[in-house]
């Protein structure tokens, strides 16, 4: 097994951030926009929206779906940009 060494301290390796020729750039092209469906914000939002319409209590259940609603909301992803 080949060895390297490393002038880091512990057990830092650097990594290259630089595409290699003849790759593909699909992992930093996957970075999701605020609000979409595959923002991880989104779907946890969707999980959460399912739980909520497990809940039997009419008045609980539409203040929890008015809470998520606020969450992904249009306002939120536009502070999201901004910051």
């Amino acid at each position: 097994m080949d060895t390297f060494e490393y002038s880091l301290p512990g057990n830092i390796i650097p990594i290259d951030g630089k595409l290699k020729d003849g790759g593909r750039d699909t992992a930093r092209q996957s970075v999701a926009e605020a609000g979409s469906k595959d923002d991880p914000r989104m779907k946890e939002a969707m999980r959460l929206m399912e739980a909520f319409l497990a809940i039997e209590d009419p008045s609980a259940r539409n203040a929890l779906l008015v809470l998520a609603q606020q969450l992904v909301s249009h306002d939120w992803a536009r502070r999201v940009t901004q910051g």
